[in-house]
């Protein structure tokens, strides 16, 4: 089919619509892990206090002259 036309979209007996537009991908960045039910070790809990120490501030505190 070099020559596509308008009215190849449409069946000749019924003229119903048969050709739908395809989507286009679109690139996603995501975290995948194993179904949160059986490990829920990637998800956050709101409801538990958060700490507030990190290593990189216990550390820097060491490594001041």
């Amino acid at each position: 089919m070099a020559a596509f036309e308008e009215s190849d979209e449409y069946c000749p007996h019924c003229d119903n619509h048969f050709i739908i537009e395809a989507k286009t991908p679109t690139p996603v960045v995501g975290v995948e892990g194993e179904d949160a039910r059986k490990d829920a070790r990637m998800l956050r809990d709101e409801r538990m206090k958060q700490l507030a120490l990190s290593l990189d501030d216990e550390f820097a505190d060491l490594l001041e002259p």
